[in-house]
């Protein structure tokens, strides 16, 4: 199939990533590539336009800075829809503190960005107190935000919740002595561990909703089959923080070569790590039932689900061969459930194999092992990997948890000064 003329399932959910990229990269990354600082405060700014997970501006003698934006995306629609909004006040707060920490950085504060066209008390005391909860795991400040009133701009949601969007914009420092990573230094033999996610986290929700409500016609209240879980629980689970795990790493002494935030892109965001080699992934934790369902629903190949679904895996660190099982006791008393995923291969390009559910890929496509996976357009565009044997001496996976969103009693949240509405 020539992905250059047949739409993605994904694209024809209404998510073309592959045409946003290569449209990012002729429209946008010229003009964004020539912004400059000009203040002499500010000496080097690294992972600017890049595609990386985070940016970071060097302001000396202080330490360098890590700089991110991120939104909840259209898993709002079903929160909307669900009358349950603190889970996206949880993503929001994770999409973000987890880009920052890729870059070895510690997250230090959120500003929040909410477009809506009405005021609703009640939405946003949920929104906002599934904020304090990402906060609050994460181990970080909301200082501020702004609060858009835009409703010529938005869909009509006369008869219902408001309707609204959430973003946030996180800024974190890289501790003294400690350098911060961008994957450069990730060498073949390195050891992949994966944390288990909850589930979809905030990516993957328009071909999620296609498949589900439009192609099976399923509802919110139907069963994921054999779990007794509903499909707004399974759905709306927010988006695991990672924070904990990544600083019980650099406690322990260990140095990570490289840390993956999986989101949108699912395992082939291994390849945003600066180093030109390849990852053989043998071992996969089990995907949350929820994606076999999405898949059945919507007949969607797994080539597809995997380049768009975290699939159960939210987090990637990769480890020298000496520091795996340090890393791994860090991570057990952090709270997590590690997996030896793999290992990094010396075959460049970047690409990304999964021998286990047998396929191969690069850029933003995976195809079946030993097919080429089609170049896609956007500027990643690698040599095809050569599938290499399967790793057969890895351990089998324990199931991943899935944490419920805490409810627990909360004071009366004080007020901001710097949050205040915009009227447009």
């Amino acid at each position: 199939m020539d992905s250059d003329q047949t739409p993605s399932s994904y694209a024809r959910a209404g998510v073309d990533e592959e045409h946003e990229q290569d449209v990012f990269a002729r429209a946008m990354r010229p003009w964004l590539a020539r912004t400059k600082v000009r203040s002499p405060l500010v000496t080097q700014i690294t992972g600017l336009a890049s595609g990386y997970f985070a940016t970071l501006m060097h302001i000396p003698p202080g330490p360098p800075l890590a700089l991110t934006t991120d939104g909840v995306g259209t898993k709002i629609l079903l929160a909307r829809q669900a009358n349950r909004w603190e889970p996206v006040g949880i993503d929001c707060v994770a999409n973000n503190v987890n880009d920052v920490i890729c870059v070895g950085a510690v997250p230090l504060a959120l500003l929040d960005y909410m477009a809506t066209d009405r005021i609703d008390e009640a939405v946003l005391a949920d929104v906002a107190r599934g904020l304090y909860l990402g906060a609050d795991e994460a181990g970080i400040a909301i200082p501020g935000g702004e609060i858009a009133q835009i409703g010529a701009m938005l869909a009509d949601a006369a008869g219902g919740p408001p309707m609204l969007d959430l973003v946030g914009t996180a800024i974190g420092a890289v501790p003294p002595g400690r350098t911060p990573v961008d994957g450069s230094q990730v060498r073949p033999g390195d050891v992949i561990l994966a944390l288990p996610s909850s589930g979809l986290h905030s990516n993957g929700f328009s071909l999620a909703r296609q498949a589900l409500f439009e192609a099976a016609g399923l509802t919110l209240a139907d069963q994921v089959p054999g779990t007794g879980q509903r499909l707004d629980d399974a759905l709306l689970a927010p988006t695991r923080v990672y924070v904990r795990a990544a600083e019980a790493l650099w406690e322990a002494g260990v140095v990570p070569r490289g840390l993956v935030h999986i989101s949108g892109g699912g395992l082939l965001n291994l390849a945003r790590l600066a180093a030109d080699v390849s990852y053989e992934l043998g071992t996969l934790p089990p995907p949350p039932p929820i994606f076999a369902l999405i898949a059945e629903a919507g007949a969607i190949p797994p080539a597809a689900m995997y380049a768009t679904f975290n699939m159960g895996t939210g987090f990637c660190v990769v480890v020298s061969p000496s520091q795996a099982e340090a890393a791994l006791d860090a991570l057990k008393r952090a709270g997590e459930q590690p997996i030896r995923i793999g290992t990094v291969t010396d075959r460049p390009g970047r690409s990304v194999s999964l021998p286990a559910v047998g396929l191969a890929g690069r850029g933003d496509t995976f195809s079946p092992r030993g097919d080429d996976p089609p170049r896609p357009p956007r500027l990643r565009g690698l040599p095809a990997p050569v599938p290499p044997a399967p790793d057969t001496g890895a351990a089998r996976p324990r199931p991943p948890r899935h944490p419920a969103t805490p409810a627990i009693p909360l004071p009366p949240p004080p007020r901001f000064a710097g949050k205040g509405p915009m009227i447009a």
